[in-house]
């Protein structure tokens, strides 16, 4: 995900067909997962895969040391 502060964040509103709508409760429900924050993956997946954003790396998860 592209590092964005809260304060450049811009708030939007759209429609979406209620199929989707139920679907992204669901992922809530089950993975605690806010909609926001899911759209927001989506569409930022969407326009790396498209060329129009530069996809973050994935960091590497480590260990915790004892």
């Amino acid at each position: 995900m592209p590092d964005v502060t809260p304060s450049t964040k811009k708030q939007t509103a759209f429609r979406i067909d209620p199929e989707i709508l139920e679907g992204l409760r669901q992922v809530k429900e089950r993975d605690g997962v806010p909609v926001s924050e899911q759209v927001r993956r989506a569409l930022t997946a969407w326009l790396a895969d498209r060329g129009v954003i530069k996809a973050d790396r994935k960091r590497a998860v480590t260990r915790k040391r004892s």
